[in-house]
C-alpha cells in the first residue's frame, strides 16, 4: 500500500492528466491508481448508461489492461443505494452482505474487505468504483476512503473533460442547422482526399449538389419552411452516401459530397440515386416531385489535381445542370447520367 506521502504525489501527477487521454484512458488509468494506493487484488468501475444497462470494467492486480465485464444494472445494489445516497459505503466484508454479492462482486475474486465509491456523471445515473482485496486481508481505513473519494472526484473531472472536448470539436466541424459537416470541414477533407487520390493514383470525385427553387420557397414561405426544407434534404441525403463518403453544407442551398476511390462513372451514379431519392421523396406536406435537386459532378485526375480546382469543376458543372432545366445530374465531361 502507498504511503500517505506517496499517495498524495501520485494524485497530484494525476491533476496535472484530466484532460489528456481518451476516454478509455482515463478509466484505465483510474483503475490502476486505484489498484496502486490501496494494494488492492482488483478494482472495479460501474457506470450506469440507462436505467437497465451499464459498463463495467474490472482490473486485477499485476494487470494494465481492464476487462470488460456485462453488468445488468437490476441487479446492482450498490447503484440503488448510490441512486438516493452519495457516502461511500466500506464493507468489512462483502460475505456479510448477501444482497450485494449476485450484482456487486468483483468475477474471480474471493472478496472480504470492499470499498464503493459513488462517481459523479453528467447525468443523474449513478456510478461507481470499487477496491477489491481478498477474504482474510485488512480492511480499508479511513484514510483509504479520503484517497479513493479524491480519485473519484478526479475521476469525474476527466470524463467530463473528454466529453467537453468531444462536444467542442464536434461543434468546431458541424453545421449547426443539419448537423453533416460544414464547409470548413469538407474544404479539409477534399484538400486531404486529393493528396491521397494523387499519392497512391486513386480515383476521386465530388458532387456539387442544389436544391433546386429554395430562393423562391424562402421568398413565399419564410426563412424557417426554408430551413425545415434544408435539413430534411441533409437528412435524405445522409441515408444515400456510403460510410466513408463525406458529406456537408456548401452555402444556404447547397451540399457538397467527396467520394473517395470513386471515378466518374460511379459519381455520376451515386449522384442519380440521391437526385432520385429526393424527386420521390415527399417533404413536410409536399406531394414527391415538388422538391427536386441537380447536381454537378468532377473527378480526379480528369477534372483536375488540386482541390480547388476540382470544386470550381464541380460548380460549372452544377451551373450547366442549371441551364439543362434543373433535377439532373451534369458534368464537365457531358457524361451525366
Amino acid at each position: 500500500m502507498a504511503s500517505p506521502e506517496k499517495a498524495v504525489e501520485i494524485l497530484t501527477e494525476l491533476s496535472n492528466l484530466a484532460d489528456r487521454g481518451t476516454r478509455a484512458d482515463i478509466l484505465a488509468r483510474a483503475l490502476r491508481t486505484a489498484n496502486t494506493l490501496l494494494d488492492a487484488d482488483a478494482s472495479s468501475l460501474v457506470l450506469a448508461a440507462n436505467a437497465r444497462r451499464g459498463e463495467r470494467l474490472v482490473l486485477y492486480a499485476g494487470s494494465d489492461v481492464p476487462a470488460s465485464v456485462k453488468l445488468s444494472i437490476e441487479k446492482s445494489d450498490v447503484l440503488k443505494v448510490f441512486a438516493n445516497n452519495r457516502e461511500p459505503l466500506p464493507l468489512p466484508d462483502l460475505s456479510d452482505n448477501p444482497g450485494l454479492v449476485a450484482g456487486d462482486a468483483c468475477p474471480g475474486v474471493e472478496a472480504g474487505p470492499v470499498l464503493f465509491i459513488p462517481v459523479t456523471q453528467r447525468d443523474p445515473l449513478p456510478g461507481y468504483l470499487a477496491i477489491y482485496r481478498k477474504r482474510g486481508r485488512v480492511r480499508f481505513s479511513s484514510s483509504d476512503t479520503q484517497f479513493m473519494l479524491l480519485l473519484a472526484a478526479w475521476l469525474s473531472s476527466a470524463l467530463e473533460n473528454v466529453r467537453l472536448s468531444a462536444g467542442t470539436e464536434r461543434l468546431a466541424i458541424t453545421d449547426d442547422l443539419t448537423e453533416i459537416y460544414n464547409f470548413r470541414y469538407l474544404k479539409s477533407a477534399l484538400k486531404r482526399e486529393t493528396r491521397r487520390a494523387n499519392r497512391f493514383h486513386q480515383e476521386l470525385s465530388l458532387l456539387a449538389i442544389e436544391i433546386d427553387g429554395l430562393a423562391a420557397c424562402r421568398d413565399t414561405q419564410g426563412e424557417r419552411q426554408a430551413h425545415a426544407l434544408v435539413k430534411e434534404v441533409a437528412a435524405l441525403l445522409a441515408q444515400q452516401v456510403r460510410s466513408f463518403d463525406i458529406l456537408g453544407r456548401h452555402g444556404d442551398d447547397a451540399f457538397l459530397v467527396v467520394l473517395p476511390q470513386t471515378g466518374v462513372d460511379g459519381a455520376c451514379e451515386a449522384a442519380e440515386r440521391m437526385r432520385a431519392a429526393v424527386a420521390e421523396n415527399a417533404f413536410g406536406s409536399g406531394a414527391p416531385g415538388k422538391v427536386t435537386v441537380t447536381l454537378g459532378v468532377s473527378s480526379f485526375p480528369q477534372d483536375g489535381v488540386e482541390a480547388d480546382v476540382l470544386l470550381a469543376m464541380a460548380d460549372r458543372a452544377l451551373d450547366q445542370g442549371r441551364r439543362q432545366g434543373h433535377n439532373c445530374v451534369a458534368t464537365t465531361l457531358k457524361r451525366a447520367a
